[in-house]
């Protein structure tokens, strides 16, 4: 009889184990807090857009990217050719961000902006992403976001969508 408890346990044991080991990465408590800023509105300008995410304190783990995909529209966002610069705290709209804290890529389809973070941004921090680039044509943009945790087998999350509204030059004579 011990014999035989002694093999279920270690098999209990080994299959918690299988468990443990193959543990997937999520937040408990997703970012939510993300807002865009664009401070200028108008068709052609050149603009200074920001991302900014708060990542809670309570998120179970650090924030790896976020993927922004743009809804339907017929022009594209121009989010620039350089990688975005970024900075900690809050959101300043004349702060300057450090390189190489962010990068950013687009999907093979064109769709989906991917930005990545290097060092992860910790729960309990505000990272704030600047993209420079122009707006273009006047319209409603807005985007469907995703937030991507930092580590292996990774389950993401969901979040608001955003949007900027851009007018036309000849709406301000």
């Amino acid at each position: 009889m011990i014999r035989l408890t002694l093999l279920l346990l270690s098999g209990v044991v080994a299959l918690i184990s299988t468990r443990l080991a193959s543990a997937q990465t999520f937040f408990r408590s997703p970012p939510t807090a993300i807002s865009i800023h664009n401070p200028s509105s108008t068709e052609g300008q050149r603009n200074r857009t920001t991302i900014s995410v708060v990542v809670p304190e309570d998120a179970g783990a650090s924030l790896e990217s976020v993927v922004l995909s743009q809804l339907t529209n017929i022009d594209q966002w121009n989010w620039g050719s350089k990688d975005p610069e970024a900075y900690l705290g809050e959101y300043g709209l004349r702060r300057r961000g450090i390189d190489g804290l962010a990068t950013a890529d687009m999907s093979n389809d064109g769709e989906d902006l991917i930005i990545r973070f290097a060092p992860a941004i910790e729960p309990g921090q505000q990272v704030n992403v600047v993209f420079r680039s122009f707006n273009p044509d006047s319209d409603i943009y807005q985007w469907s976001t995703t937030f991507i945790p930092d580590g292996e087998d990774v389950i993401a999350s969901d979040g608001p969508t955003l949007r900027v509204n851009i007018y036309r030059d000849s709406d301000f004579r």
